[in-house]
């Protein structure tokens, strides 16, 4: 896929342009998994937008060709298929002692409710032969 970048260029004093790119290694795996190496033609073509008219650019394009080898001992393809059932266990053993953790502590005890400012006053009844 080609990506167009425009840069300003203050001074024209240099014959010379460079550019450098990079093709990460996940890029490599992510979007050519079944390729062990892969060859790119990388063009290049250089504009010059000025008010000047007298500037002349030779050789304004370019193109090469750029050879990748996939290096096995370094691309690792995905996670091994015990790494996540032994994930889930140890995240169940942590919850799990932080949850015996809290409630050894006192965390899930109801709140008692505090006793009444106004006192009460319980009715007595009085037997009919006492009154």
């Amino acid at each position: 896929r080609c990506r167009p970048f425009r840069c300003p260029l203050p001074t024209l004093e240099h014959s010379e342009l460079r550019a450098r790119g990079r093709l990460w290694n996940g890029t490599f795996l992510e979007e050519f998994l079944d390729v062990s190496s892969l060859e790119l033609i990388v063009r290049a073509e250089v504009s010059i937008i000025s008010p000047s008219k007298n500037l002349v650019l030779k050789d304004a394009a370019t193109q090469m060709l750029v050879s990748i080898h996939l290096d096995p001992g370094v691309a690792v393809a995905g996670v091994p298929w015990w790494v996540v059932p032994l994930a889930v266990l140890v995240g169940i053993l942590v919850l799990a002692l932080l949850v015996l953790g809290l409630w050894k502590v006192g965390f899930f005890h109801r709140a008692h409710r505090a006793p009444p400012a106004v006192p009460q006053y319980h009715a007595v009844r009085i037997p009919r032969e006492q009154r």
